[in-house]
């Protein structure tokens, strides 16, 4: 606005300026040359009408010249800015842009384009054929394909191959312009870069797809809204599905049927947490057999330390579990012959000072009642030497079976000698544990070893009974006691039950 009211005040200011030339120049000739009167007459006082007419039909002529010739000046200088405007941007343009005759010339490059192409200046090309960068081939695909397009609408779009100065491969992407004398303006981005970029992304997606496909363990990616986004074949065989059944699907929907998050789920923890998990699971197969699944999840974080996926990598760890249910089947077995006598199945003399060990401490430390029982075979030599030792390991294992089922839950028998068997009494007193002795002398009374179908060999147990006396005594006189106990029965007549107080 500001320019157009500046040429408007310059218009005016001519137009007063050419009418006042105008008025005296005539006046000055019709003075001086015709001699019509003075200068002043001429010019104020008498002017004719025809000398006003002629004056103000020069006056209109000279001003509408003058205007329009101003007019155009001004617009030739306000294209030639906008020309210059525009020539500024094309030539800052970081795209190449050129302009091509229709003999394929150049007749116009930029900066850019020459540094594009590794010309390096546009006077490089100029005048010369766009063979420069596109070979015959090239130029060949472009007759058939770029060329016949301009010709239908004018213009196109799309990427071309050509080459740089140095003979390298450049890529293009293009927009091509014809204007009705045939000359075409084209605009070129450089996407080698992009498209190199994209063959190594390409690549390395390949490369890391072959990886992740030749892992046979049982592999997963999941996003933050538990949608699996990647597996394996392997996973989709242990879930019984294929890899597109599990794809885009939320893992607790696809794999459990359920609504929401599974209980105890470790994928859950990592996106908690952030930080890897595992844990194992007992899983039963589509064809019956049951497996240990051992699954570990590994955050994924992204640039900003953000966890965006989390990893689930799952191993079939049923041989280690056997491997270690076998171990631990072993070590109780060891632990159990450690402790067990192998003839009658009851605690061994180790195991029995043991537990008689913990039992005083215990009963001291609580003041409880504490009492012990010593059986001792009354005729097991006799046995032995007389119907051999396989009649004696006979007489041990029903001696043992009786001392069992004579005993509570609580009690603990074992053999303590050859053919000597102590019982431990917890929270028992003497009398109590008196009466339990009574039992197991009566049992084995009844118990009677079979030679062959007509010889039956009685046995019978000689007993002592001995409760814990004070807090001060040691397990050994405890023992002792008992022992003598047991002695009194045996040198009273064997088959009987002697208590020590």
């Amino acid at each position: 606005m500001k320019i157009i009211h500046n040429l408007e005040r310059n218009i005016i200011a001519i137009v007063v300026l050419i009418a006042g030339l105008v008025w005296i120049a005539d006046a000055a000739i019709d003075a001086y040359v015709f001699g019509n009167g003075s200068f002043l007459d001429s010019a104020v006082f008498d002017v004719s009408h025809h000398e006003l007419f002629f004056r103000l039909f020069f006056i209109a002529v000279y001003s509408i010249t003058t205007v329009v010739l101003v007019k155009n000046i001004a617009k030739s200088r306000k294209a030639q800015t906008e020309l210059q405007k525009h020539l500024a941007a094309i030539e800052s343009s970081m795209d190449g842009i050129a302009i091509f005759d229709a003999g394929h010339i150049y007749q116009y490059a930029n900066e850019a384009y020459a540094r594009i192409t590794g010309f390096g200046k546009p006077e490089a090309l100029l005048g010369k054929s766009f063979s420069l960068i596109y070979n015959e081939q090239q130029i060949a695909w472009i007759t058939q394909n770029v060329f016949p397009a301009l010709d239908k609408d004018g213009k196109w779009h799309g990427e071309l191959a050509a080459h740089r100065k140095d003979g390298s491969r450049l890529e293009q992407d293009a927009s091509i312009t014809r204007l009705e004398d045939g000359t075409c303006t084209c605009v070129m981005h450089d996407i080698t870069g992009l498209r190199e970029r994209e063959q190594a992304v390409r690549s390395s997606e390949r490369f890391l797809s072959t990886i992740f496909d030749s892992i046979r363990d049982p592999f997963c990616i999941i996003d933050r809204n538990y949608t699996i986004v990647r597996a394996n074949a392997a996973y989709a065989q242990l879930k019984n599905r294929t890899v597109e059944d599990l794809i885009d699907r939320t893992c607790f929907q696809v794999l459990q049927d359920r609504n929401e998050v599974c209980d105890g789920c470790v994928i859950r923890k990592t996106l908690q947490s952030s930080d890897p998990c595992a844990k194992e699971k007992k899983v039963t197969l589509s064809n019956g057999e049951t497996t240990w699944l051992e699954i570990y999840t590994y955050p994924l974080l992204d640039e900003s330390s953000e966890l965006t996926h989390v990893i689930e990598y799952t191993r079939d760890v049923t041989d280690r579990k056997k491997s270690e249910e076998d171990r631990r089947r072993l070590i109780e077995r060891l632990e159990y012959l450690s402790k067990v006598d192998g003839l009658t199945g009851l605690l061994n003399r180790r195991a029995l000072a043991e537990q008689l060990e913990y039992e005083t401490d215990r009963a001291k430390r609580y003041g409880s009642e504490l009492s012990i029982i010593l059986c001792d075979l009354d005729n097991l030599k006799e046995i032995n030497d007389t119907y051999g030792h396989l009649a004696g390991d006979t007489t041990l294992q029903l001696v043992s079976a009786a001392l069992r089922n004579s005993l509570r839950n609580a009690d603990i028998a074992g053999r303590y000698g050859g053919d000597e068997f102590l019982v431990i009494v917890p929270q028992t007193s003497v009398g109590g544990a008196s009466s339990i002795a009574e039992k197991i002398k009566n049992a084995v009374a009844m118990t009677e070893v079979r030679i062959d179908d007509h010889i039956r060999v009685p046995i019978s147990v000689s007993i002592g009974v001995a409760s814990l006396k004070t807090p001060s005594e040691t397990m050994d006189n405890f023992v002792s006691r008992v022992d003598a106990a047991l002695y009194s029965s045996k040198n009273s007549g064997r088959n009987r039950i002697t208590v020590a107080y």
